[in-house]
């Protein structure tokens, strides 16, 4: 792990600019194929609505995830959680967007707001990739289970396949190669002094308890409050782009 963060550091640049230009390759493949089988039968005008409506959800995810964001352990209840861990609902736009319009206009949310994050990453685009990969699960999962049948149990079902996907990928995630590479490039015992918060963790054992006590905790409390806010919201929101 150490000599793929060094490898990743002394060529920052490069791997960043590869991968934008992956992620805006990605992107415009899935704009052609979202514009082709996502209600293709739109006229002009309601793509250019639909076009605007991306807009705004992408918009909103990073300003969800850039200003209005938290850690769950300043929380004193929550103080065991280690303060690297954040609460933001930057997620709740991508999944109104994938159930609005389907799992390809989420999947091409999530990587935008991947693209704006990427500059300004302080893991070498790690941490960011990993939010990358749970939200494209994520969004497929749910969005696709939605729109083969549009009912409100088929909503709740959608809802429950995210905090349970998102809490699984997150756990495994984190197990082989968040932490393991936030070790190597933040140094072992630095890694390990945040994680002290965590009741009985050493330097030995800390890994099943960051996952049981930290990691399993907060994402699910996370995708939680994300899952019951894009439930309450959804259809408001929909009745509002319907009547535009």
């Amino acid at each position: 792990m150490n000599r793929i963060v060094d490898f990743m550091k002394a060529n920052q640049n490069a791997i960043e600019l590869i991968l934008a230009i992956v992620l805006v390759l990605a992107l415009v493949l899935l704009f052609v194929v979202g514009l082709k089988y996502e209600k293709k039968d739109l006229t002009n005008s309601e793509r250019i609505k639909k076009m605007t409506a991306i807009t705004v959800l992408s918009a909103m995810s990073v300003v969800l995830y850039y200003f209005i964001k938290f850690p769950l352990g300043a929380i004193p209840i929550f103080s065991f959680i280690p303060g690297f861990l954040d609460i933001h609902f930057s997620a709740v736009p991508i999944y109104i967007g994938g159930f609005l319009f389907g799992p390809i206009t989420g999947s091409i949310i999530v990587i935008i707001r991947m693209l704006v994050k990427l500059p300004a990453s302080s893991t070498l685009g790690v941490g960011e990739f990993s939010d990358l990969l749970i939200g494209l699960v994520t969004v497929l999962i749910s969005s696709i289970m939605y729109h083969k049948n549009k009912s409100k149990k088929t909503a709740i079902r959608a809802i429950v396949s995210i905090i349970v996907t998102w809490t699984i990928f997150s756990i495994f995630s984190n197990w082989l190669f968040v932490l393991p590479f936030y070790m190597g490039l933040y140094g072992e015992q630095a890694v390990l002094g945040m994680l002290m918060v965590i009741p009985k963790v050493t330097a030995e054992n800390y890994m099943l308890p960051y996952l049981l006590i930290a990691v399993l905790p907060f994402n699910l409390i996370l995708s939680s409050l994300v899952s019951y806010i894009t439930f309450i919201t959804y259809k408001r929101l929909s009745r509002i782009y319907n009547n535009l």
